[in-house]
C-alpha cells in the first residue's frame, strides 16, 4: 500500500485500494496527469491577477501561474501547477477548482478535482464561492442537453462579471466560454464579445486573453485580431501556443513572413521547454501541428532549405508507439515525411526525392505516396526504368486491413443506398492514373491520343493542376495548359508556375504580368532552385529580380528569436545517477554509458508482475541489443539482497548469470533524478530510458506501467542512435 500520510492535498476519501506499482493511489483517471513538481516559469502570463484565499504565498504565485497556463491552453502544465498549489495548501478549495477548468476537455476528471473544491467551500470566500458554484452547475448530474449547459455556463459567467465589473479574470473567462462553446451555442455576435476584449485591454493590455480575440475572429475575419497578434506571444512568452496561435491569423492574412516567425517563435519556445523537462517532442499538444503548418509556410515564402531542414527534423524526433509512429496521422514522423515529399515535389528537387524514396523513413505505411513520388522523380529524370518499378510496385501494394473492413462494411452499406453513384478513386488509383501517363510519356510507340486519353482521364484527379497544365503542354495542347494555368493558386508557387505555363503556352503578356506577381512575392526565395534559374533566364536580366521584404508596422515588438530556445530538437544531457549492483559496489550511470549506449529500465521489484512481465520481456530480447550494440541495465527499488529474487522469476538455472547488470536504488535517489517518481504522492514510477555515449537522453518512457515492447525500442535505438548530431 503507498504511503498515505504524504496524500493530504487529494484527500483519504479518494484513495484507491492496493493500487498496483507505478499507479495513483487515487484511482486510474490519475495515472495519465503530471506526475513530477511544478516549479514557476518565466513568461506564464505576468499581467494575470487572481488573488485566493491561501497564507501560502508560493501556493499563490502557482495558482496565479496555472490561471496564466489556461489562458494559454497549456493544461498538462495548468494542471500541474495547480497541482503544486494544492500541495503547499491542501485545505484551497481554488486550487481543486483549478485542476477542473485545467481539465475542460475530461469531464470525468474534471468532476473528481471539482467535488474536492466542493467539499472545501467552507474554507473559501464568497468571492470564490461563485467561481466554484459555475463549475458546479455546469457538471450538475440532472437532464440538461450539451446546449443548455453551456448557455447557463455563460450566464454564470455572466453573473461573475456583473457581481464585480473590475474582474477582469471573470470578462477574460467569459470571452472563453462563449468561443469555446460555440459548437453548442453559436456565437451570435463576435463584435460584442470583441468589445468584452477592448474593457479587458483597456484594464491590462498585456493580458493573455489576446489569445481569445485571435480565436475569435480566425474563421471569421482574421484582419480583425492583428493588433492581438502582435502582442499574444509577447503576453505570455513561456508558453508555445501563444506564439503560435498569431500564426493563424498572419496566415489566412497571406502575411507568410509574420506567420512564419509567430511559428518559429513557437516551436522555439517548445523545444526550450521539452529539454529542460525531459519531454518528447509529440507528448506535447498541438507540437506536430505547429510545425507542419511551418513547414508549409516555409514553402509559400520559398525557404525550401528551411522547410526541408524542419521535415527532416520532425522525421528524425524520436518516436513512440502511443504517440509518434510513421503510421499514426498527425504526428511529428507522418508529418515529417508527408512535407518533405511535398516540399521535394514543388520545387522539383528530382534527385533528392529519389534519394529519400529509397530511405527507410519513405518506406513503412506510406507505400502509395512513396511510390507515387519516386515514379514523379523518375520521370523527370528521365528514367524510365525507375518509372516502369515504381508503377510496377505500386499495382502490386495490397490494402491495409482497416481499408479492407470498410469496403466490407461502410462502403458496402453506402453503395447499397445509392446504387447509381459512381465509385471515387481511392488514393491507390489516382497514384496508378499518373504513373501510367507518366509511363506512356516516356514510351515512344505510345501514340499522342493514347496519351490524350489518359490525361483527360485525370481531370477529376487529385493532381495538382500545375501539373496537369504542364502535361497538356507536353502533348502541345497549349490552349488547355493556358487555361489551367489562369486558375492556378496565387501564391508563390502558383504564380511561378503561371508565369511558366504562360510562357511556354505563347502568352508572352499575361505571363510578364504574371512574373510581376511572382518578382512581389520572392523576396525571401531561396536563389538556388532551379526553378530561380529558369525564372531569371526566362524573365529577368540578372537574378537580383525578387523585390525587397515587406516593411511591417503592426507586427509589435519581437524579442530575439535565438533567446527563445532552439529551432530544432536535440536530445537532453541525461542526469548522471548512482545506484549499487548486486555485490554492494557503488556504480554511476556513467560507467555503462561511456562504454556504449545503454537503455536502463527502473523497475519496482521483483514483486511487481508488470514489472518481472517487463524483465521477462528484455531477457529474451538481449542477445537482439547485444548485437546492436546496446546494453540493457535493470534499476530496481530493491536492496541487492532481494534484487537477487530477480532471477528466480527470469527462470535461470542455478549459476547462471543474469541476462544484464542489475543496480539497486532503496534510497530512490536515482528514481528521483530520472524523474521516475511521482513528487505528489511520493512513490516511484516506472521509466525506460536510452542514453548514448555521449551523455545524451535519446528516449524515454516514464509512466504507471512499465514500457515492455522490446521490438519497437530495439528498433527506435538503432535509428536514433544512427542519425548525425
Amino acid at each position: 500500500m503507498k504511503n498515505l500520510l504524504v496524500l493530504p492535498f487529494l484527500g483519504l476519501s479518494a484513495l484507491a485500494a492496493d493500487p498496483l506499482p507505478g499507479h495513483s493511489a487515487h484511482g486510474e483517471t490519475f495515472n495519465e496527469g503530471p506526475r513530477q513538481a511544478a516549479v514557476l516559469i518565466p513568461g506564464c502570463g505576468d499581467a494575470v491577477k487572481f488573488p485566493i484565499s491561501t497564507k501560502n504565498a508560493d501556493a499563490q504565485k502557482f495558482f496565479t501561474q496555472g490561471i496564466g497556463q489556461l489562458h494559454g491552453f497549456w493544461y498538462y502544465e495548468s494542471e500541474r501547477s495547480f497541482r503544486q498549489a494544492a500541495a503547499l495548501d491542501p485545505e484551497c478549495p481554488m486550487a481543486y477548482w483549478g485542476m477542473a477548468m485545467a481539465n475542460v476537455n475530461n469531464d470525468k476528471r474534471a468532476k473528481g478535482f471539482l467535488d474536492k473544491a466542493v467539499k472545501l467551500k467552507d474554507k473559501a470566500s464568497a468571492r470564490e464561492k461563485q467561481w466554484i458554484a459555475v463549475l458546479e452547475n455546469l457538471y450538475k448530474d440532472d437532464k440538461r442537453d450539451k446546449k443548455q449547459r453551456q448557455l447557463d455556463c455563460i450566464r454564470d459567467f455572466e453573473t461573475l462579471v456583473q457581481d464585480d465589473p473590475k474582474d477582469i479574470e471573470a470578462k477574460a473567462f467569459l470571452v472563453w466560454r462563449i468561443w469555446f462553446g460555440k459548437g453548442d451555442v453559436p456565437i451570435s455576435s463576435a463584435q460584442v464579445v470583441d468589445a468584452m476584449l477592448d474593457q479587458i485591454f483597456a484594464a491590462v493590455p498585456n493580458h493573455p486573453a489576446h489569445h481569445y480575440r485571435i480565436h475569435l475572429w480566425d474563421d471569421r475575419k482574421p484582419i480583425r485580431a492583428v493588433t492581438s497578434a502582435a502582442q499574444c506571444g509577447q503576453a505570455a512568452p513561456g508558453i508555445a501556443h501563444m506564439w503560435h496561435m498569431p500564426g493563424h491569423t498572419f496566415s489566412k492574412l497571406k502575411r507568410f513572413d509574420d506567420a512564419v516567425w509567430q511559428q518559429e517563435a513557437s516551436t522555439r519556445v517548445d523545444h526550450a521547454y521539452m529539454i529542460r523537462s525531459y519531454i518528447l517532442p509529440d507528448q506535447i499538444h498541438n507540437y506536430a501541428h505547429n510545425e507542419e503548418w511551418l513547414v508549409r509556410n516555409f514553402n509559400e515564402l520559398g525557404r525550401v532549405k528551411d522547410a526541408l531542414g524542419l521535415a527532416n527534423s520532425l522525421i528524425g524526433n524520436p518516436r513512440h508507439p502511443s504517440n509518434n509512429t510513421l503510421d499514426k496521422s498527425g504526428t511529428s514522423a507522418s508529418y515529417g515525411r508527408t512535407r518533405f515529399i511535398e516540399t521535394l515535389t514543388k520545387w522539383e528537387l528530382w534527385d533528392e526525392l529519389k534519394t529519400f524514396t529509397a530511405t527507410p523513413a519513405g518506406h513503412p505505411g506510406h507505400d502509395i505516396t512513396r511510390l507515387r513520388a519516386a515514379g514523379l522523380a523518375a520521370y523527370h529524370q528521365n528514367d524510365f526504368k525507375a518509372l516502369s518499378e515504381a508503377l510496377k510496385a505500386l499495382e502490386a501494394v495490397k490494402p491495409s486491413d482497416e481499408s479492407d473492413k470498410s469496403d466490407s462494411s461502410d462502403k458496402t452499406k453506402a453503395a447499397a443506398k445509392k446504387p447509381t453513384e459512381p465509385k471515387k478513386p481511392d488514393d491507390k488509383a489516382k497514384a496508378l492514373s499518373e504513373l501510367k501517363l507518366l509511363v506512356a510519356f516516356l514510351t515512344p510507340k505510345v501514340t499522342k491520343e493514347s496519351k490524350t486519353k489518359l490525361l483527360d482521364g485525370l481531370k477529376d484527379s487529385d493532381i495538382p493542376k500545375d501539373r496537369l497544365a504542364r502535361y497538356w503542354l507536353k502533348l502541345d495542347e497549349k490552349t488547355k495548359a493556358a487555361e489551367l494555368a489562369k486558375n492556378l493558386p496565387q501564391d508563390l508557387a502558383g504564380t511561378i508556375a503561371k508565369a511558366e505555363i504562360l510562357h511556354a503556352a505563347g502568352k508572352a503578356d499575361e505571363a510578364k504580368k504574371a512574373f510581376e506577381e511572382v518578382q512581389k512575392l520572392a523576396f525571401a526565395m531561396d536563389r538556388d532552385l532551379p526553378v530561380f534559374a529558369r525564372l531569371t533566364t526566362t524573365f529577368a536580366k540578372d537574378a537580383n529580380w525578387p523585390a525587397t521584404a515587406p516593411k511591417r508596422t503592426d507586427s509589435g515588438v519581437r524579442p530575439d528569436l535565438s533567446k527563445l530556445g532552439p529551432m530544432h530538437w536535440h536530445p537532453p544531457v541525461a542526469p548522471v545517477f548512482e545506484a549499487l549492483d548486486l555485490d554492494a559496489k557503488p556504480m554511476k550511470s556513467t560507467d555503462f554509458t561511456a562504454k556504449k549506449p545503454t537503455l536502463f529500465m527502473f523497475y519496482l521489484g521483483h514483486e511487481c508482475g508488470h514489472c518481472v512481465e517487463q524483465m521477462q520481456a528484455f531477457a529474451k530480447a538481449t542477445a537482439d541489443f547485444e548485437k546492436a550494440g546496446i546494453q540493457l541495465v535493470g534499476v530496481t527499488i530493491e536492496p541487492s539482497p532481494v534484487a537477487k529474487n530477480l532471477r528466480t522469476k527470469l527462470n535461470l538455472k542455478k549459476d547462471a548469470p543474469l541476462p544484464f547488470p542489475i543496480l539497486c536504488d532503496s534510497s530512490l535517489e536515482a528514481f528521483k533524478k530520472v524523474r521516475a517518481y511521482d513528487d505528489f504522492e511520493k512513490d516511484t514510477l516506472h521509466a525506460t530510458l536510452l542514453i548514448d555515449t555521449k551523455g545524451n537522453q535519446r528516449w524515454q518512457d516514464i509512466s504507471y506501467t512499465p514500457f515492455t515492447d522490446t521490438k519497437f525500442i530495439l528498433e527506435e535505438a538503432k535509428r536514433l542512435l544512427s542519425l548525425k548530431d
